[in-house]
């Protein structure tokens, strides 16, 4: 294939121009070996081009951490499927560049030449984390997810980035404050557990405190600080520009880390969502027939994506499924 086609499918799939029963065939056939060399450069060229849309004070941000990093770091040839996964990232998530920028231009802590060592963790759908932070700070990333820092978190700020869903314990220390940053949301905590949710294919994104508190900056069609409390819920919706509050079992919300699928009030599209990262599996459905209706349910570690959809199949009057390998079509 040449070179004007494959840059026309890679285009396609990062602006979200493909219909979802061609994105499994588009990943298939990118992280095959073929036309490599042409994938890495179209790759290559999408970067530089993203670079090129952002601000001066990012652009002068991100040519300082070059020059640090490449005087003193090996570059390293990542094989194609992780560069898929760095690359899709930036270009869906452009905070990762502002939050780049954030650590050199604000957290020099008194020091000429910061470390810009980044540690970086991908749960792919179907499996889950336990990472233990360099503060001692606990972390549980869930499917689907994606988590950034300074790999010492030794700066006057403990700063990381998530993409996805964690639960944080977080190892008290006053005088450097734990901040998570997400695509809308900022989370800031002292010495707390608290869960955040905040997935690019979903419309809200949710903070969930256990014990302690947090304070959640919205940065986004609305501008909102506030100071939740424990058994409290903050959903910022950002499609519709709107937050709400609500009281729920925070140590229920975060039970995903037993391996348990909890839902209070879902929608049909989270649910769904939820069972593709948990089972790694696709689903086809149609939107129209099963877009309303909210539905409370739990779902035991043991049972299987056949066992969770019959149970599903049962909330939903009509509902039936056939399921073909790892996808999942529902009539």
């Amino acid at each position: 294939m040449d070179k004007h086609h494959i840059r026309i499918l890679i285009t396609r799939f990062f602006e979200n121009d493909f219909p979802k029963e061609s994105v499994l065939k588009f990943q298939q056939w990118f992280i095959r070996k073929d036309d490599s060399v042409v994938k890495n450069e179209v790759l290559n060229e999408l970067w530089e081009r993203e670079e090129a849309e952002t601000d001066s004070h990012t652009l002068l941000a991100l040519d300082e951490i070059n020059k640090r990093i490449g005087k003193n770091k090996k570059t390293v040839k990542l094989p194609l499927s992780q560069r898929l996964l760095r690359i899709a990232s930036i270009l869906l998530l452009p905070l990762i560049g502002g939050l780049l920028t954030y650590w050199v231009m604000h957290d020099q802590s008194g020091s000429s030449a910061p470390k810009m060592e980044i540690a970086e963790h991908v749960v792919p759908d179907g499996e889950m984390k336990q990472i233990l932070l360099p503060d001692g700070s606990e972390v549980w990333l869930n499917a689907g997810s994606m988590l950034l820092y300074s790999d010492d978190l030794s700066g006057s700020i403990r700063r990381l980035f998530l993409s996805g869903e964690a639960t944080f314990r977080v190892e008290k220390d006053p005088g450097r404050p734990f901040i998570v940053k997400t695509q809308y949301m900022q989370v800031e905590a002292l010495g707390t557990t608290f869960n955040v949710r905040s997935y690019v294919d979903s419309g809200t994104a949710a903070v969930t405190l256990e014990e302690g508190s947090v304070r959640v900056d919205v940065d986004g069609k609305v501008k909102v600080s506030e100071v939740i409390s424990p058994n409290e819920q903050f959903v910022y919706d950002h499609r519709q520009g709107k937050t709400s509050r609500l009281q729920v079992d925070a140590e229920l919300v975060s039970r995903w880390k037993e391996g348990y699928l909890v839902f209070e009030e879902a929608s049909f599209e989270e649910i769904i969502r939820t069972v593709e990262r948990r089972f790694n599996v696709t689903v086809y459905y149609d939107v129209r027939k099963y877009g309303g209706g909210r539905f409370s349910v739990k779902y035991t570690p043991y049972e299987d994506v056949r066992q969770v959809l019959t149970i599903l199949e049962t909330l939903n009057p009509g509902l039936k499924w056939t399921a073909n390998n790892n996808t999942i079509y529902i009539k």
